[in-house]
Formats: C-alpha cells, sequence, structure tokens
C-alpha cells in the first residue's frame, strides 16, 4: 500500500475530535482503485477502521453496514473501511462477497497512526463480557470466532463521519471491538 501523507500530518499527534479537519491521505483500496480524501470533498464518508479482515465481530459490522447501505448511499454517504490486513487476506475473507464500498489494507498501519486508531487490552476483556449477543450473531452469519496469524488481537475499531466541508463531524475511537456509530445515529446526521 502505498500512503501520501499531507504537510501537516508533521504536527504533534492529538486525538482527533468533532469539528477537526479530517487529515488527508491517498490510498488505493484492495482492487486498485485510488483514494484521495480530498477527492470526497462535498460528500458525506464513513471512514471506518476495523481490526483485520478475519475479525468475526469486524465482519459484522461490514454486514450490518452492507444491509443499511442502500439507504445511507440515497442519504449521499459513502464509505472507506481500513483493515489491519494484506490485500490477499481482504479478498480471501470480507473481500468475498462483493461489496459496494472501498476495503483498504493497511497491514502497516499508516491509516491507523494518522488518525490515532489505538489499541486496548482492556476493551478486548470488555468486548468478551459484555459481547456475547454480538459473537452470537457473528457466528450465526457464519463468521468464525478464531485467531489468525499476525492479528493484532487488542486493536479496537474507530469510525470518523466525515463531513462535506472534510472536517470530522462524529468520532468515535471504540471502548470494545462492538462499539461504534450507532446506525440510526448515521441516518439521522445525513439528513
Amino acid at each position: 500500500m502505498r500512503l501520501i501523507f499531507s504537510s501537516k500530518t508533521k504536527e504533534i499527534f492529538m486525538k482527533l475530535k468533532t469539528g477537526d479537519q479530517a487529515k488527508e491521505f491517498t490510498v488505493k483500496d484492495y482492487l486498485g482503485k485510488t483514494i484521495r480524501l480530498s477527492d470526497l470533498k462535498g460528500k458525506y464518508t464513513l471512514l471506518a477502521f476495523f481490526r483485520n479482515a478475519e475479525c468475526a465481530l469486524c465482519n459484522l459490522r461490514v454486514h450490518q453496514l452492507l444491509k443499511a447501505y442502500p439507504d445511507l448511499q440515497r442519504k449521499g454517504l459513502q464509505i472507506l473501511a481500513v483493515f489491519e490486513s494484506t490485500e490477499e487476506s481482504i479478498r480471501n475473507s470480507v473481500g468475498k462477497k462483493e461489496i459496494p464500498f472501498s476495503l483498504i489494507a493497511d497491514p502497516s498501519n499508516r491509516l491507523y497512526e494518522l488518525y490515532d486508531v489505538g489499541r486496548s487490552w482492556l476493551g478486548v476483556i470488555g468486548t468478551i463480557l459484555t459481547g456475547k449477543k454480538e459473537m452470537k450473531e457473528a457466528e450465526a452469519l457464519g463468521f468464525e470466532m478464531k485467531k489468525v496469524p499476525g492479528m493484532k488481537m487488542d486493536r479496537m475499531p474507530a469510525e470518523f463521519l466525515i463531513g462535506p466541508d472534510l472536517r470530522i463531524e462524529v468520532v468515535k475511537f471504540s471502548k470494545k471491538v462492538t462499539d461504534h456509530i450507532p446506525l440510526e445515529d448515521l441516518k439521522s446526521y445525513l439528513n
């Protein structure tokens, strides 16, 4: 993956918050399509960071986004889903289905670092203790709960709703793997 940082990324990293300018990047999705954040100006974008392409709970969230996507897309939302996985790993797991939004491989964690997406073993423990419903739902959909070589178990997801002016309208640094911006909240921001 090639990633080009803007000159603004030389600033000291601080957690992004509502109202901040989204950090510029240029990447290729796993199918080779070039994506520049600045090219998305004028549209709403959900920039969603996941653990890895094989993560059952991450695949559950992708499934939820897929189900809601026709309505979200009609309201003007596009989605960029970032995984700590290789392109091949994405192709062999979450990318097996036809996904109408971009899946981005970031095994070197450059976008994760740019957006300060964190890690937390407490979040993993919290997910294990409180995420049984989501785990059962993921398993029922065929997403297997397993450890994959190279998987960073302590990675926490994060989601950023970026407005048409490329300012961040909603920030969600997850405290557990099952913690995301509620779909109904996303829809209400788009109205």
